[in-house]
C-alpha cells in the first residue's frame, strides 16, 4: 500500500499547478533582481516564481546571484564598476530578460539618516541617494535597450514595537544599534521619510517610460491588520483589509506578524516569506501581470456581455463553470478585438482568476472551449441559446497556472485552430465548459481591471507579399465579412483586372475569374484569407473571414 499512497500524494501535489492535455511550456527567464537584502530575500524565498505561477505566468522565471542581490548593500555599492560590469554581463548572458526589479536605497537611509537632521540635511541625503539611483537606472537602460525597470520600494519597518517589547533588554536586539544610530525615530517620523521618497520615485516613473514604481508602503497593514492592540503608542487595533492603500496608516508600523521571525528574535525591517509574497503579489497586480503579457492584451467586456449559461437555460452575470448540483454552467466571455492591427496571430491565451469554489474544482481537469467571430446568438449579450450554439470552432486548450486557492489564475492557451477567428472586424466571444464536472468554480468578473479576464495575443509575421493590408482604404469594400460564401466587392466604379486569394502564410490558393464584382468562397475551409484586388487604378489587399 505504500507506493500507491505515495503516488496519490504526488498527484494531489501536482494537480493545483496545471499542465493538461499533453501540454508543455518552455521556461523563460524574464526578470532580473538587483539590489539589497529585500532583493536577496525575494530571490532566496523563490517569491517571483511562486507569485508568477499564482498569476498564470508559470512559464516566466527570475534570475539573480550573490553579486546582483546582496544583504546590506547601498546605492554606493552599485555604482562600483565591478558590480555594474556584472549587471552588463548577466543581461548579455540572459537575452530574454527585459524586466529588472530594483530594490535599493533603504540601507542608505537606515545607515545614514538621523531623526535630528534638519529638513535640508534630510533633503541632501535623499537627493544623493536619488542621484545614484538614477545613475544605476541609466546604466541598466544603456546595457539593455528597451528594458523596463521597477523600483520596488519598501513597506513600513517596525523598530518601536519589536524592540520595545524586549524591555528592559532592548539593547540585545540585533537591530537596536541601527535604531539607536537614527536617534530612535518613532513610527511616524520614519514612515514619513519612506512616503516622501515615494513621491520622488512617483515623479521619476511618471517622466521616464522605462521606469515604474508601485507605491506600497502600507500593504502589510492592509493584508495583516493590527489584530491585537499595539503595545507601544499609538496603541489600538485595525482589521485586515481596512488600511487604505497604498500608504496605509503612517502612524503605525507594519504588523509584527509580517516581520521575519528568526525564533530567537524578530526582524524590524525584513518580511516573512509570506510577507514578501504579499508584497510581490501587489506588485504583480499593479505591474507585472500586464507587463508580462505578449504583444497585446484585451480585457473582457464585462456587463451583459460576460457571464454564464446553463443547460437548463439559466443566464447568470457571474462567471461560473461546472455543476451547481442541478445545472451545468459554461462561462461566456466577450472581447472587443476591433483595435487589433491587421496582422496574423501566432498565439493566444485567456487568463481567469478564481473567486470561489464549491465542490471539486472543474478547472482541475480538461476543459473545452468554443470560439465565434462575432456573437454566439442574435446579440453580443449573454443569452440562454449560447449554451448550444456551435460557434466557429471547438477544441481543448492547454491549461497552466494555479487552481489551488481563490485569487489564483489559470492560463488557457488556445489551440491554433481557433486563431483565425480572432479578428479586428468584430468582437470575439468564447464559451468555456467542463464536461462531467462535480463542482462549481466562479471566476472574477471585469469590474476591477486588475483582476478582469484577459485575452493575451502574440502576433505572427505578416504574410509574405501581403504586408500592405488595406483596412483603411475605402475605395474598395467587401461584404459580408465574415462570410459563409459569396463576397460582394464595391469598387466605386473601378474596373477589376485581377483577383488573387491567399492563405495566412502568403500562399496563393485561387485566382477567380473576373465575371462580376463578387467571389464565391463557399468551397473554402473556415479561416482567414487575404484577397488582393487589382484595378486599373490601384492594388488593394483585404482580409476576409470565411465562417
Amino acid at each position: 500500500m505504500k507506493k500507491p499512497l505515495q503516488l496519490l500524494i504526488l498527484i494531489a501535489t501536482i494537480i493545483p499547478y496545471l499542465s493538461f492535455a499533453q501540454c508543455t511550456e518552455t521556461p523563460v527567464t524574464r526578470v532580473m533582481i538587483i539590489g539589497d537584502s529585500w532583493a536577496q530575500f525575494l530571490g532566496s524565498d523563490n517569491t517571483f516564481n511562486t507569485t508568477f505561477q499564482k498569476w498564470g505566468h508559470s512559464n516566466y522565471k527570475f534570475f539573480t546571484n550573490a553579486t546582483l542581490a546582496q544583504n546590506g548593500t547601498q546605492t554606493t555599492d552599485f555604482v562600483d564598476p565591478a558590480r555594474l560590469a556584472e549587471i552588463q554581463n548577466q543581461l548579455t548572458l540572459n537575452p530574454d530578460i527585459n524586466l529588472v526589479h530594483l530594490s535599493l536605497g533603504g540601507n542608505d537611509v537606515l545607515g545614514n539618516w538621523n531623526v535630528n537632521y534638519t529638513p535640508s540635511q534630510t533633503d541632501s541625503l535623499l537627493d544623493s541617494v536619488y542621484a545614484r539611483l538614477v545613475y544605476i537606472i541609466d546604466f541598466i537602460k544603456t546595457a539593455k535597450p528597451g528594458v523596463r525597470i521597477l523600483w520596488s520600494g519598501y513597506t513600513y519597518p517596525n523598530f518601536g514595537e519589536i524592540i520595545g517589547e524586549l524591555a528592559p533588554f532592548q539593547s540585545t536586539h540585533p537591530f537596536y544599534a541601527t535604531w539607536q544610530a537614527m536617534g530612535f525615530p518613532d513610527f511616524t517620523q520614519l514612515n514619513n521619510i519612506l512616503n516622501s521618497y515615494s513621491v520622488t520615485m512617483d515623479t521619476l516613473a511618471a517622466n521616464d517610460p522605462q521606469v515604474d514604481f508601485v507605491r506600497a508602503t502600507g500593504v502589510m497593514q492592509y493584508a495583516y491588520g493590527q489584530n491585537t492592540a499595539l503595545s507601544v503608542p499609538p496603541g489600538g487595533t485595525y482589521a485586515p483589509l481596512t488600511a487604505p492603500l497604498p500608504d496605509g496608516f503612517p502612524t503605525y508600523p507594519s504588523p509584527k506578524a509580517a516581520m521575519r521571525n528568526y525564533i530567537i528574535f524578530r526582524d524590524c525591517f525584513h518580511l516573512t516569506p509570506e510577507g514578501y509574497s504579499v508584497f510581490l503579489d501587489y506588485h504583480t497586480q499593479k505591474f507585472y501581470h500586464k507587463i508580462l503579457m505578449d504583444d497585446q492584451y484585451i480585457l473582457s467586456e464585462g456587463g451583459t456581455r460576460d457571464g454564464s449559461v446553463s443547460d437548463a437555460g439559466t443566464v447568470s452575470s457571474q462567471l461560473q463553470l461546472g455543476n451547481s448540483g442541478t445545472e451545468d454552467f459554461a462561462t461566456v466571455l466577450s472581447f472587443n478585438t476591433t483595435a487589433m492591427p491587421d496582422t496574423g496571430i501566432s498565439k493566444a491565451s485567456i487568463f481567469l482568476r478564481r473567486t470561489a469554489l464549491t465542490g471539486t474544482n472543474p478547472s482541475s481537469g480538461n476543459l473545452q472551449i468554443r470560439i465565434v467571430n462575432g456573437a454566439f446568438s442574435a446579440s453580443a449579450d449573454v443569452e440562454a441559446s449560447d449554451y448550444t450554439s456551435p460557434g466557429d470552432a471547438t477544441d481543448i486548450p492547454c491549461q497552466f497556472g494555479s487552481t489551488s486557492d481563490n485569487g489564483h489564475w489559470i492560463r488557457l492557451e488556445l489551440p491554433s485552430s481557433m486563431l483565425p477567428y480572432i479578428t479586428n472586424d468584430t468582437l470575439t466571444q468564447f464559451i468555456i465548459s467542463a464536461s462531467g464536472a462535480t463542482g462549481l468554480v466562479t471566476f472574477t468578473d471585469a469590474t476591477d481591471p486588475d483582476f478582469a479576464p484577459v485575452l493575451n495575443l502574440t502576433y505572427g509575421p505578416v504574410p509574405v507579399g501581403l504586408s500592405d493590408i488595406s483596412a483603411e482604404d475605402k475605395s474598395v469594400t467587401m461584404y459580408p465579412n465574415p462570410t459563409n460564401g459569396i463576397v460582394m466587392m464595391d469598387t466605386n466604379g473601378q474596373r477589376i483586372l485581377e483577383i488573387s486569394v491567399y492563405n495566412t502564410t502568403g500562399q496563393l490558393i485561387a485566382n477567380p475569374d473576373v465575371y462580376s464584382n463578387s467571389i464565391d468562397l463557399s468551397s473554402f475551409s473556415s479561416g482567414i484569407y487575404m484577397v488582393k484586388i487589382t484595378t486599373a487604378e490601384n492594388v488593394i489587399t483585404k482580409r476576409i473571414v470565411k465562417k
